[in-house]
């Protein structure tokens, strides 16, 4: 490419890297890229020219139009590139043009022309530099373009052989970030407001470029075919492109209907009842009745002719299956009953003659009998006496019965004939052992006679191992010389010269390893100190709040200080470090003659917070000082806590409260910033620290600048703050107490007391580079400062303090207290219980029992973001478990899921004594594989018992159960909880054929309120050839349709499109994007963030491209909420979710990727471009008696949920110190992986996340992936 592309191709390097530098010449008798740009450009016309590298533009306009007579001015990256470009141009800006603000370097409406000679293609924010472009246009400007062709031929060619290798220069740039076609790059113009005027081309013969290896290697046919295609040597696009008006963009839509599909068909049966008359049945006397597959509970009635048979013979179905036995009544002609038959009197039926039919009484009162029908005529006699026959003569038998799942239990039956068979076979073989045993017997007696002989050659091998013994001896003798030569050997080594020479290395390594804590040289612990308390003097305290700007911070915080009843005498220094907010100096002039503690001081120009304070310090000579951020706010007796404090001992320079944004003093998660507990207040949180942590202080390296009190006589030894080094603030408070320290002086961190601090307000939010500049001093005044402070982090003194006081939240109010338990992963399921939590913080309190490996638990909080945790081991803590639990008034257990959890955490609210409730959020209950999927990771179908049993035995369940074992155990379970809870009717109709005896509530998540209209989708029309812009959200699994989208988004590739897929978040292993397929992933996302993502990324659809039968969806309620368009599939609970919406389409789930991409290409051409919704989406639900009707979510939470909930009882003691001590969980452990194991999973993890790899993991069984990661977690 040496005289194609001039580039800006560093626009994308590292600045620590070196910049290529692209120098060029213009030639007007070569046509190039530059020398056509260039033959636009009138004489005497102002020009921009943004990526100008070393200004082959600028050089070549001065040369033929005469230096001074064009006035062109410059950008690029590269300072050596502009020094080159400076004598040719009015001026040239350094900037990078992904950050640059060009309005803001260069004059609006100033320039006849841009030129933008190949830079585009190098720069993420094209679009914003487009728009920029706009504003610096004079009203009849022209934009030229250069833009490398992806269409080339050539690059096709060497696309085709497997390679796509970035050069330094050319069509394949590495620098290069973006691609562009013809076709793509008119759209991306009209897309962002430009028209071209004129379009033109650079062609470059392929043995010219640098793919000719490539094309030629490439058979006849194929070669022609590229060549015939457009653009097929166009090396280069050149584009003379003027501002769009709006009427240019408009487009006329055209009307379209989509119509639904039909209604789904039912599955019936047909029941025989055989009349009997002196005890024989024949097929000419029998009665026959239609009952629905599927259906939980049907009645099926015969009319009984007169007069009545003496003997009734029942065939329940047509096929084998399975049947729930509920009940039989007997009517007489005139409607009374004369004899019926329930479940409770299971021993009659099970009595009568039958054949096909195994039977199985009620598991628990209230349950169905069970019939399971298998061979080719099951049948059962019903045991009615004679006399009630002979009243019901014209009359009715009605039966009472439900077929609850699919047809095909042939399995079933086959199952249990194979049981069956293989007992006879176990009786068979404990014959054939005992055959055995005797022949053995014989043999034994044989063998006696043999080793009797044998014995005979033992004295032989005696005399053998006396010479083995003989040579060891010899040998450890020599071993014995040997070490005594390689002793000799170190002596000498430690008096050689080489050795004495690399002494001072190694003792200086192990100093490092004492600084650092690591090593085999750790430091020993320090000796206790004992304080020595004094009376603090009679002077007033000074309380320091320097302000900058913030009016309602700054108002919070004073009035929070004169409202604090406090007995210690305290003036208040208020300090005007010159605001520029007029406001802030309004109202502190007008605050402070209301009360006379009030002292204003106004700094004539701004000091910076060092030397604001230091002002405030240096007004007494005799007062202690408190430094508190005008952004923080204080409750209760705070000062008198915090001045207690430091006078409990002798040296005592500093002491500084919990906050919940002050780093080594945060609360309630260790070093990070944090919000408030939901339903908390400053007040009432300092007021739980005061009575839970009285009078208690840990030693800190240095205190925290936000609220931090200051003995005057540790100022007047140590001095104020240091100015000179530490500017207008951050780190001036460390370098103090690092000074005190040194002098023998204490710095404490005070943990029965709470500041609320707000944070950033104060002095700004621009401490980024003032927090590094601090650092790198401190690290030059104190070296050994940051280990200490890491030391002191590693080591958490105050982590019981916090325990103490999330425990107290816990109990404190007396509300009933209930745990929920969780499985061991994020996402829907953990969300749900925030939720719920925050829902009823003010009537309930929740805590989080989760699986750890070891069979281990964790005991936690709700929110993510508490940092409360406790540790048990369920093999040798269970009691202590149980007495924590009822130390912190649990009264009630929610399960959420079972997975990770065994028999002892079942059993909980049994051994509490207790109820429990359950929330099916997938299918553990009667699915081990959680999600009813095959090995292929798609919907099974449910298609029986037999195809769960052959699924088990190539991915066995927990325990290694059977499908059978497995539901009944967690069909007995669930018929025990007070209620079982589902977000829609369709996965409790998949529960319910399960368990008929659960009391099953359809209970929606919180996240939507049901009396809050939701937003209408209205779309606008597609302008021109716009793709249609498809996004999918989530963490994809393949389960979740990753593989499914890679497919259709390589399908729109190949084929040309107009759709073009996004991903906000990511896949189980990386997917192909642009430009092998039409896809972009965004990577992930905070959930918070979802929203404003949309809104800008701006779909015209949201996907859902699910293989299995979600439960829920947080990620559809954000698209329901948000009002866009969705395709979803037609299963689990979207079609139910989305009943009576526009813009929205339910597909079938299990469509190919090609039918999916035509479904959207079409979706495009008849919806998006036409501006037409389709008709709203209506779907008939399968219904059943079991389920009832869906509830207000959070009224029924409100109401239902915590009815009859016992409060805490009273007189319940809290957990003391020592107990919560025990089971803190050590530094590096609790919920993450760690060690050996926990490396190898995070390892395997990156590498199936590696693009090179992505087709490796998709062709490993996910289910395989599953096993890896389940053992790697133990």
């Amino acid at each position: 490419m040496a005289t194609g592309l001039h580039a800006l191709s560093d626009f994308m390097v590292d600045s620590s890297s070196a910049l290529h530098i692209y120098d060029r010449e213009i030639d007007s008798s070569e046509r190039t890229s530059l020398s056509v740009l260039t033959s636009h450009i009138a004489p005497g016309a102002r020009v921009l020219d943004l990526g100008c590298g070393s200004g082959a533009i600028g050089r070549y306009l001065a040369q033929r139009d005469g230096a001074g007579t064009t006035v062109i001015d410059g950008l690029t990256i590269s300072a050596d590139e502009a020094r080159l470009a400076a004598p040719h141009y009015r001026r040239v800006e350094v900037a990078d043009l992904d950050n640059a603000r060009l309005a803001d370097l260069f004059p609006a409406q100033g320039y006849d022309a841009i030129v933008c000679a190949d830079v585009l293609e190098h720069i993420r924010q094209s679009p914003r530099v487009l728009a920029e472009c706009r504003q610096l246009l004079a009203p009849e400007g022209r934009l030229l373009l250069s833009i490398p062709n992806a269409g080339y031929a050539g690059l096709v060619a060497e696309l085709m052989a497997g390679e796509f290798r970035y050069r330094q220069e050319g069509l394949l740039d590495e620098t290069h970030v973006r691609f562009f076609t013809r076709r793509t790059l008119m759209r991306f113009l009209r897309e962002h407001g430009w028209v071209d005027v004129q379009a033109d081309v650079i062609t470059r013969q392929l043995p010219d470029s640098e793919f000719n290896v490539a094309f030629d290697a490439l058979p006849p046919a194929v070669a022609r075919h590229l060549l015939a295609l457009p653009d097929a040597l166009t090396y280069q696009f050149i584009v003379v492109a003027r501002p769009a008006s709006a009427q240019e963009l408009a487009e006329a839509p055209a009307p379209a209907d989509a119509e639904s599909g039909p209604l789904p068909a039912q599955a019936l049966f047909t029941a025989e009842l055989y009349l009997g008359f002196n005890g024989q049945f024949d097929e000419a006397r029998k009665l026959t009745a239609a009952g629905t597959i599927g259906q939980v509970r049907q009645t099926l009635a015969f009319t009984l002719p007169e007069p009545a048979p003496d003997t009734l013979k029942l065939d329940p179905a047509d096929r084998p299956g399975f049947l729930h036995l509920h009940g039989i009544a007997l009517l007489g002609a005139d409607g009374k009953t004369v004899w019926q038959w329930s479940p409770a009197d299971a021993a009659l039926l099970l009595g009568a003659p039958n054949s096909g039919i195994v039977a199985h009484p009620p598991a628990w009162p209230g349950a169905p009998f069970s019939l399971l029908l298998h061979g080719s005529d099951p049948w059962i006699e019903l045991p009615i006496p004679p006399a009630a026959l002979a009243q019901a003569g014209g009359g009715q038998l009605e039966i009472d019965l439900g077929w609850p799942m699919s047809a095909d239990y042939l399995a079933l039956a086959g199952l249990a004939q194979q049981r069956i068979a293989q007992a006879e076979m176990a009786l068979h073989a404990e014959r054939a052992k005992q055959q055995d045993f005797n022949r053995s017997r014989e043999e034994m007696l044989q063998t006696i006679d043999t080793l009797t002989q044998q014995s005979h050659g033992l004295s032989e091998q005696n005399d053998h191992l006396r010479q083995q013994k003989q040579a060891l001896l010899s040998t450890t003798r020599s071993l014995a010389q040997e070490r005594d030569e390689a002793r000799q050997l170190v002596h000498d080594i430690e008096n050689s010269t080489v050795f004495r020479a690399t002494r001072p290395i190694v003792h200086a390594k192990m100093r490092v390893d004492r600084l650092l804590g690591t090593g085999s040289a750790r430091p020993t612990p320090k000796e206790a100190v004992v304080p020595q308390p004094l009376a603090p003097a009679p002077h007033p305290v000074d309380v320091i709040v320097p302000v900058y700007r913030g009016l309602d911070d700054t108002r919070r915080c004073v009035q929070s200080v004169l409202a604090a009843q406090c007995q210690t005498p305290w003036r208040l220094i208020l300090i005007n470090d010159a605001s520029p907010e007029p406001e802030v100096t309004d109202w502190l002039r007008a605050i402070a003659p209301t009360d006379e503690r009030i002292t204003l001081l106004e700094n004539e120009h701004n000091l910076g917070f060092v030397g604001t304070v230091n002002r405030g310090m240096a007004l007494s000579g005799e007062h202690d000082v408190l430094l508190l951020n005008s952004d923080t706010e204080v409750a209760g007796d705070w000062l008198d806590r915090i001045r207690a404090a430091a006078y409990g001992d002798q040296k005592v320079a500093s002491v500084t409260p919990f906050s919940n944004n002050a780093t080594i003093c945060s609360y309630p998660r260790f070093c990070q910033d944090n919000d408030l507990p939901d339903g908390w207040d400053t007040a009432r949180l300092d007021a739980l620290f005061a009575r839970t942590n009285p009078g208690q202080v840990v030693d800190v390296p240095t205190g925290v600048g936000f609220c931090m009190y200051i003995r005057r006589a540790a100022l007047a030894e140590v001095g104020l703050f240091d100015v000179e080094n530490f500017g207008k603030g951050y780190g001036e408070e460390n370098d103090f107490c690092i000074r005190a320290a040194r002098a023998g002086w204490r710095n404490l961190h005070l943990l029965d007391t709470f500041v609320r601090h707000f944070g950033g307000v104060s002095f700004g939010d621009s401490k980024s580079p003032r927090e590094r500049a601090a650092m790198d001093t401190l690290r030059r005044l104190h070296p050994r400062y940051e280990a200490e402070v890491l030391a002191f982090v590693r080591d958490d003194p105050a982590r019981l303090a916090r325990t103490m006081v999330d425990v107290a939240r816990i109990t404190d109010g007396g509300r009933p207290a209930i745990l929920a338990v969780l499985h061991d992963r994020q996402g829907g399921t953990e969300r749900h219980v925030h939720e719920l939590a925050a829902l009823l913080h003010d009537r309930a309190q929740f805590v989080v029992l989760r699986p750890l490996p070891g069979q281990r638990v964790s005991l936690r909080l709700p929110d993510p973001d508490d940092a409360f945790e406790l540790v048990f081991s369920l093999a040798d803590e269970y009691d202590a478990l149980l007495s924590m639990l009822r130390q912190l008034g649990v009264c009630h257990v929610h399960y959420h899921h079972l997975l990770g959890h065994g028999e002892s955490v079942r059993h909980l609210a049994q051994r509490l004594g207790v109820g429990y409730d359950f929330t099916a959020h997938d299918y553990f209950s009667i699915c081990p594989q959680i999600s009813l999927t095959r090995r292929d990771n798609r919907y099974c179908g449910e298609e029986g018992v037999q195809q769960c049993t052959d699924c088990l035995a190539k991915s066995p369940a927990p325990e290694g159960l059977d499908i059978l074992t497995w539901r009944t155990r967690h069909a007995e379970f669930l018929n025990g909880a007070r209620f079982v809870m589902g977000p829609a009717r369709d996965v409790l109709l998949r529960l319910a054929s399960h368990v008929p005896g659960a009391a099953l509530r359809l209970v929606p998540h919180t996240d939507i309120d049901p009396a809050a209209p939701l937003p209408a989708p209205n779309p606008p029309p597609l302008a021109g050839d716009r793709p249609l812009k498809v996004v999918v959200i989530g963490a994809l699994s393949t389960i979740k349709g990753a593989d499914l989208l890679e497919d259709v988004a390589i399908a729109a590739r190949r084929q040309g499109a107009p759709v073009e897929f996004h991903l906000i978040g990511y896949g189980y292993r990386a997917l192909k994007t642009q430009p092998h397929a039409h896809l972009t992933v965004h990577g992930r996302y905070d959930e918070k963030d979802l929203p404003d993502l949309l809104r800008w990324l701006q779909p015209d659809v949201v996907w859902f491209p699910a293989l299995w039968p979600e439960t829920y969806s947080y990620t559809l309620s954000a698209c329901l909420l948000g009002g866009w368009p969705v395709v979803a599939p037609d299963i689990g609970a979207f079609a139910e979710r989305l009943q009576g919406r526009r813009w929205t389409w339910v597909q079938p789930w299990d469509a190919p990727a090609a039918d999916w991409l035509a479904f959207f290409t079409e979706l495009r051409e008849r919806h998006f471009a036409t501006g037409q919704s389709p008709a709203p989406v209506f779907r008939v639900l399968p219904s059943d008696g079991h389920v009832p009707p869906p509830v207000d979510p959070r009224a029924w939470y409100a109401a239902d949920y915590l009815q009859g909930l016992p409060t805490a009882p009273a007189g319940t003691t809290a957990p003391d110190r020592a107990t919560l001590a025990a089971h803190l969980p050590a530094p590096g452990a609790g919920t993450l992986v760690a060690g050996a194991r926990g490396r190898a999973l995070r390892g395997l993890a990156r590498l199936r996340a590696m693009p090179l790899l992505a087709s490796v993991a998709r062709a490993i069984p996910a289910r395989w992936q599953t096993r890896v990661k389940s053992w790697l977690s133990r």
